[in-house]
């Protein structure tokens, strides 16, 4: 009787059991649902365009780069297909891809070139002169479901079937014949296991591993592993067995670039091999299926030593199933493992793409619409420049100065490039690897200026010289470097030069080129505080300025990113542009949501501004950014130093009438680097600059307004023939000097000059 009750019992718990799992089967029929090619589609964040046009350096201008990058292939004869160029002495012919964005068809052109530059650009075949030509702009980063991602769907009839093949061959020999649990793949893992004392080898199925991925988190739970099996019994009996592979082929994890997910073997083919995917050879084939047992662990960007070994695992299966022959086999294991790209060229700029985000969600006041296409104004080339000479200047300091190595902070530091005249931001790396710590050191630090204050405080006094006439300031007015104490408004302040040396009487000039701190709190206090601080507020900087002389050395804290802009306003004749991040915002239809409004403000006189420039070019040429020129910088070029108290932050911004580069250097937790600003910034400024900034680079223009006189340098005067030393200078016109040199005499020929109107 006993036995009997048992039987029964035991026979009602199953039927519960199995009643349970038949309501639990259901009710996920109900909600499992395979992603299909056409659901969320991602946003898509684009770089600018880039503009092919006469007077273009190919090399300086990284224009072959640039085409590798966008996977432009390189024949030996006339291109025939989009994405073809053929490069000789005299020309690039250079098929276009089409860009639907502005609804330009695939095209031919011709770059004549001379001497390196591009003369002329031409349509193909008539050869005419062709407008508006660009190389279209490159998908730099993406968003999925709220993590960094970019996919193209591919459907399974484009797959190329080796790959499927290979997929099978390692991941699930019996995927056409089993109902989504394998019982032999189960059986021989838990044997392999057991006898190994470890688990080695797991039994889940394709539709196991998509079901996991697409459904339930990561954990190793026995529950989870239950829910697992189920949603794969389900999805076997819900969808055909090549739906299921062609959303597995889509949605496998393959590993990280930079801080972009790849998802799918497509993406996996043109992230670390720049191909698409019937392009691929087996060996690389072989190492995209290889990384799915653990994707970071084999990644060929991270570990290649790992890849090549799982790449040849698959390899030797495929030839023990015949998939390959044995000499087949042979060439592809012996061929080393090569990514297109490395690590650092892998990267996404993703401290510009978290500032690009915030930007378009603050300016836009909305959500972003899904299938979004954002086209920023980063330029990827200039970017992978920036960050490889952010890295290699910070590690050629630590070689150099080993005192910065350890610690509890790393050595950090970041670049902020601008196009002068639209505030665009062409590239900004906030640090050295996004992965450790994503806080951007370009645009959300804020440390103290130290002297790149100084410019903006002559600058607030030749602007009050307008109305003063002659006596107002000039580059060429004689300032005293002497001991001085001044009420700053927090109490009696004695300012010091850093070198604590005093020169007694200077020039304008001299005082900023050696970036000396006493002659230019006296113009501060001179011109007054207001003015000064008017100054920094219109050349857009927007951190709180106490009211006291301490700021003209830059005791405020400041964004590389906002002072960098305020020296943009600078090579901008006095036009402030804010900087952006952003061109357009765009439905995946193509219907324009968003285009942020550009900020323009004159912020000071473009006599003023040229006047500083000037100023700052002798900085780069003679004063303390000279080791620039040693450096290998070329061209007319402006800077400045910036150095704060106990050395924790070490800066240069530089420009020329283009380009606004700004490097900062420090630790997070503001420890002394005991550096200054030539020392530590200046080099990874001038790797950069030196990459970017043409020999030939055209010089600043002198504005309406403006003269030009020859004065003594030691007594700031009208030069005599009596002079030592005679200098050219420029001056606001009515504040030139108008007394020749009264302490080397002469000057008789010069004042009969003037006066019949020859000077």
């Amino acid at each position: 009787m006993w036995i009997r009750r048992i039987l029964y019992t035991s026979l009602g718990i199953l039927g519960a059991g199995v009643a349970g799992l038949v309501v639990y089967g259901f009710i996920l029929s109900m909600s499992l649902v395979l992603p299909k090619s056409d659901e969320h589609p991602p946003l898509l964040i684009y770089g600018a365009p880039f503009f092919l046009e006469s007077g273009l350096s190919v090399k300086q201008s990284g224009l072959l780069d640039r085409l590798h990058r966008l996977e432009y292939r390189r024949v030996h004869s006339a291109p025939k297909g989009a994405g073809e160029y053929l490069l000789t002495d005299e020309s690039i012919d250079l098929f276009l891809h089409a860009q639907e964005e502005n609804h330009l068809p695939a095209r031919a052109v011709r770059l004549r070139l001379a001497d390196g530059m591009v003369s002329d650009v031409l349509s193909l075949p008539d050869e005419q002169p062709a407008s508006w030509v660009a190389l279209e702009p490159a998908v730099i980063s993406g968003m999925r479901a709220g993590s960094k991602q970019v996919r193209e769907w591919i459907p399974l009839s484009r797959i190329p079937p080796m790959l499927v093949q290979t997929l099978l061959a390692i991941e699930d020999r019996r995927f056409f014949s089993h109902y989504g649990i394998d019982p032999i793949a189960v059986g021989r893992a838990l044997w392999i296991n057991v006898t190994r004392g470890a688990v080695v080898q797991g039994g889940s199925t394709l539709t196991q591993q998509l079901a996991k991925n697409l459904y339930y988190s990561p954990q190793r739970t026995i529950r989870r592993k239950l829910q697992e099996v189920m949603a794969a019994v389900v999805l076997e009996f819900k969808y055909r067995k090549e739906d299921i592979l062609e959303s597995y082929l889509n949605e496998i994890y393959l590993g990280q670039a930079g801080s972009v997910s790849i998802y799918g073997v497509g993406e996996a083919a043109h992230r670390y091999f720049g191909k698409g995917l019937d392009e691929l050879s087996v060996d690389e084939v072989a190492l995209i299926v290889g990384m799915i047992k653990g994707p970071n662990t084999y990644s060929p960007v991270k570990h290649i030593e790992h890849a090549t070994e799982r790449r040849n695992v698959v390899l030797r299966r495929l030839r023990d199933q015949g998939l390959v022959t044995e000499p087949a086999w042979a060439q592809a294991v012996n061929r080393p493992v090569r990514v297109v790209l490395t690590q650092d060229a892998l990267s996404d700029a993703p401290h510009f793409v978290d500032y690009l985000l915030r930007q378009v969600e603050e300016g836009a006041g909305m959500g972003i619409p899904e299938g979004a296409r954002i086209f920023s104004t980063l330029d990827p080339w200039i970017q992978q420049l920036a960050a490889q000479s952010l890295q290699r200047g910070l590690s050629n300091l630590e070689t150099a100065y080993p005192q910065l190595k350890g610690g509890e902070s790393t050595l950090q530091g970041a670049i902020a490039v601008l196009e002068a005249k639209t505030g665009h931001i062409l590239a900004m790396v906030g640090g050295r690897d996004y992965r450790v710590s994503q806080f951007n050191r370009a645009a959300q630090a804020h440390r103290s200026a130290g002297s790149l204050f100084k410019p903006f405080v002559y600058l607030a006094a030749f602007e009050a010289a307008r109305e003063q006439g002659a006596a107002g300031l000039t580059p060429a007015t004689l300032l005293e470097d002497e001991p001085v104490t001044l009420e700053s408004g927090t109490g009696p302040w004695s300012p010091q030069n850093y070198d604590r040396q005093y020169r007694g009487q200077v020039t304008v000039r001299t005082a900023l080129e050696q970036s000396l701190n006493v002659p230019a709190v006296r113009v501060a206090h001179q011109t007054g505080i207001a003015p000064f601080l008017g100054m920094l507020r219109a050349f857009g900087i927007t951190t709180p300025l106490p009211n006291n002389l301490s700021v003209a050395l830059g005791s405020s804290a400041v964004s590389l990113l906002d002072i960098t802009s305020a020296y943009g306003g600078l090579a901008n004749y006095g036009i402030a542009v804010r900087p952006i991040a952003i061109s357009n915002m765009a439905r995946e239809t193509g219907e324009t949501v968003w285009s942020p409004a550009i900020d323009r403000r004159q912020a000071a006189s473009p006599q003023g501004a040229y006047l500083v420039t000037s100023l700052l070019k002798g900085v780069v040429d003679r004063g303390t950014g000279a080791k620039a020129r040693a450096l290998g910088v070329q061209g007319p070029v402006a800077g400045k130093t910036g150095t704060t108290d106990g050395y924790r932050d070490a800066w240069f911004v530089g420009y020329t009438t283009d380009l606004v580069i700004g490097v900062w250097v420090g630790f997070d937790d503001e420890r002394s680097i005991k550096l200054t600003g030539a020392q530590a910034a200046l080099p990874i400024w001038s790797e950069l600059a030196a990459r970017l900034i043409r020999p030939d680079q055209p010089d600043f223009e002198m504005p309406e307004g403006m003269i030009e006189r020859r004065v003594d340098p030691k007594t700031g005067q009208l030069a005599t023939s009596q002079c030592p030393e005679k200098i050219s200078e420029v001056f606001i016109v009515g504040t030139e000097p108008t007394v020749y040199c009264e302490v080397h005499g002469g000057g008789m020929w010069e004042r009969l000059k003037q006066t019949f109107g020859f000077s």
